[in-house]
């Protein structure tokens, strides 16, 4: 069995040996082969004849395999070859061709003496038939020719596509986007039929063709192209003898432009449709959409949230393009074409309390911009759809809280507009603990004060001062702590020098700071007015903004164009009252949330407390009265009626539980709020029942405190 196996192996190894010496003697151009190309393949309707720069087919001799003579046969699928006087072959090279037809799907070639790296070459004149593939299949007698099959169109039933570049939004009239009609294949548009083609638009709009402009491949003369008017919103382009090209040989198009669309009388708001039509069954009925029709619309809006800005700040000044100062972005844009008058000034202004630093643009030009203050005005120049982005960079009032809103107005748009571009907010809240004092009294004691950052970074590098009022001064140096967060101050920059108290901050908080001050001593001189003490609270590391004496400007120049303000403090305050033993005996404290409430330097108890409503004091009318004099039997109640009297004086007060009418001798005061019963006391709003007595009534919002004078 083993044996039988090796004979049989020697056997298949000597008829393996045997072949590859047979092979040897073949010549090896036996392998050789042509390379076959074409220069393109082309899409083409149905039916349609390819003659002038139609697809070529290339046979090159790349390798000198070819024989003297070379027979190759080209035959067709799905394609007729023309007729034999159009049909042609060449050489580029060396060598002759003779190309004969042979039927409607076959030719034959000869071809003499071809040399190596020549090339034969035969455009494919022929007449596709049906949808599909058109393909030429290449036969050799001899073999040295490489053999195949190539595609060399896409046969389609034809059509064409039919599009406008954009759409618009418009008010009034606008121009309308080039209308393009393109051939899906190779003559879609039967040319030698086509007779007009018809524009319509939506009922009720103008199409203006007074500045038509008809072009694209297709089209052979201009000037052939008759545009009828129909109506007003119909035109009829009307295609004459020599307008269209009859030989192209590649998709081609019409294209329509310059047309307008106006609005009527009638017009009302929504899409405007164009349709297309014509005799040519390739160009089907199409509603193509021209754009939106809307009375006006300017978008004016903020691109973000509104930035957070610190009043008082001022970093580098005039033409400033620090973040401190910075606006979220103005956009301005014309939704619809016409809205926006070009040429007209427009203005945009902010509170009073802030001006305008600089302001950066972007978008479409401007010209004769100009800032005053709090102000700035430009005009538009662009004639067409406009956009327009400022961006503002602010210097606000110190003190000044709330929302930056710039008012956008002028005579070329349809409306004013309104946006929030920021937000102002006080760098720090300071509160004051207001204690009564004497005039000509040395060291006395006034209540601490209390400065805390609002946000990190509230106050800045530099000095803290508080300004006392004239005829008082610090006794001495009172002691200054930052009681929360990492504000630093020099502890060896508390100075106090006659009314002035100066804190130097070394660096600004990351978290927000508070600083306190307490052990404050005065002197008061005999000539102080009676009544309330006032300080200023000042200096550059609350705000920066305001008349600076040192600088060469004058004030009313560093106010119009620097940005500053005549301001020079921070905040004013209330610190402490000074008074007399009259003044004391007519003055009456109230504290929200505390029944025991003073009448000159005695302590009384109410068996209801003052509370705070709807933003309003509320305090027991029978207390009020007797705090400013009046005598329990001048106050009558009504449980019938409902109602308070009192008499103080010349005046008869009335009040009416559940009424927000308070009458006053007859005459009746209109409150924001109703009286109402609390504990079976009539309670009031402490402004409008104290006036009503003749009295002035006094917050005090650090400690919750109301005062009667």
């Amino acid at each position: 069995m083993l044996k039988g196996g090796c004979l049989s192996m020697k056997k298949t190894i000597a008829l393996v040996l045997a072949m590859s010496m047979a092979l040897c003697t073949i010549p090896m151009a036996s392998f050789a082969a042509s390379h076959n190309s074409l220069t393109k393949i082309v899409t083409i309707k149905d039916h349609i004849e390819l003659e002038s720069n139609s697809p070529l087919l290339k046979i090159e001799n790349d390798g000198g395999d070819f024989g003297a003579r070379e027979v190759i046969q080209l035959e067709l699928e799905n394609a007729k070859w023309l007729d034999e006087t159009k049909l042609a072959s060449t050489v580029e090279g060396e060598g002759t061709v003779t190309l004969t037809r042979k039927s409607d799907s076959k030719v034959e070639i000869v071809a003499d003496n071809i040399a190596e790296g020549s090339v034969i070459k035969i455009p494919l004149k022929v007449e596709v038939q049906h949808e599909g593939e058109a393909v030429v299949s290449v036969t050799s007698k001899s073999g040295a020719v490489t053999e195949g099959e190539y595609t060399f169109a896409h046969v389609v039933e034809g059509g064409t596509t039919i599009t406008l570049d954009d759409t618009v939004k418009f008010a009034g009239s606008a121009h309308i986007e080039t209308l393009t009609i393109e051939e899906s294949a190779i003559g879609s548009i039967d040319v030698d039929e086509l007779d007009h083609i018809k524009l319509e638009l939506t009922d009720d709009f103008k199409l203006d063709e007074s500045s038509i402009v008809i072009g694209g491949s297709l089209i052979g003369d201009p000037s052939k192209v008759q545009v009828q008017k129909l109506d007003n919103n119909t035109i009829k382009l009307n295609f004459q003898d020599g307008a269209l090209v009859t030989d192209l040989t590649e998709r081609g198009e019409i294209e329509v432009s310059g047309l307008r669309v106006k609005t009527t009388s009638d017009s009302e708001e929504g899409t405007v449709y164009m349709t297309v039509k014509s005799n040519d069954p390739s160009i089907k009925t199409t509603n193509l959409e021209v754009g939106e029709y809307k009375e006006y619309e300017v978008i004016v809006e903020a691109d973000d949230e509104p930035t957070e800005i610190f009043s008082g700040t001022y970093v580098d000044g005039v033409g400033t393009v620090d973040e401190a100062h910075e606006l979220v972005k103005l956009t301005m844009e014309e939704e619809v074409l016409g809205s926006w008058t070009d040429g007209r000034i427009v203005n945009v202004q902010l509170p009073k309390e802030v001006k305008i630093l600089n302001v950066i643009k972007s978008g479409d030009p401007i010209a004769d911009e100009e800032i005053d203050e709090n102000e700035f005005e430009f005009i538009m120049t662009n004639s067409s759809k406009k956009k327009l982005e400022l961006t503002f960079y602010v210097s606000v009032e110190a003190g000044f809280q709330g929302d930056i809103k710039a008012l956008v107005t002028s005579r070329g748009l349809e409306k004013d507009y309104e946006v929030v571009l920021g937000k102002a907010i006080a760098p720090v809240t300071i509160q004051t603990e207001v204690v009564n004092i004497k005039a000509g009294l040395r060291d006395q004691e006034i209540g601490k004060i209390t400065i805390t950052e609002n946000k990190a970074k509230g106050i800045q590098e530099g000095h803290i001062v508080i300004e006392l009022e004239e005829h008082m001064e610090w006794d001495h140096e009172p002691t200054v702590k930052v009681v929360q967060g990492d504000l630093e101050i020099d502890k060896y920059g508390i100075e106090v020098e006659d009314n002035l108290l100066t804190i130097t901050v070394d660096s600004q908080s990351e978290e927000p700071s508070v600083i306190e001050i307490t052990g404050i001593n005065v002197n008061v001189d005999n000539s102080i007015a009676i009544g309330k003490v006032m300080a200023e609270i000042k200096g550059d590391g609350l705000i920066q903004n305001g008349y600076d004496k040192s600088l060469p400007q004058s004030k009313s120049y560093q106010l119009r164009y620097m940005g500053r303000f005549s301001k020079d403090y921070y905040v004013e305050l209330e610190v402490a009252n000074v008074y007399d033993d009259t003044t004391l005996v007519n003055q009456a404290q109230f504290v929200i949330g505390q029944k025991e409430y003073k009448v000159g330097e005695e302590t009384k108890i109410a068996d209801v407390a003052p509370y705070i409503k709807d933003g309003r004091t509320m305090l027991p009318v029978r207390y009020v009265a007797d705090s400013i004099g009046v005598e329990d039997n001048n106050i009558m109640w009504d449980g019938k009626t409902r109602t308070v009297t009192i008499f103080k004086d010349h005046r008869i007060v009335q009040i009416k539980i559940g009424s927000n009418k308070l009458m006053v001798n007859g005459m009746t005061i209109m409150m924001d709020t109703v009286a109402e019963i609390k504990d079976g006391r009539t309670m009031l709003p402490v402004s409008f029942i104290a006036r009503a007595l003749g009295a002035e009534v006094e917050w005090h919002g650090a400690t919750r405190t109301v005062t009667i004078r």
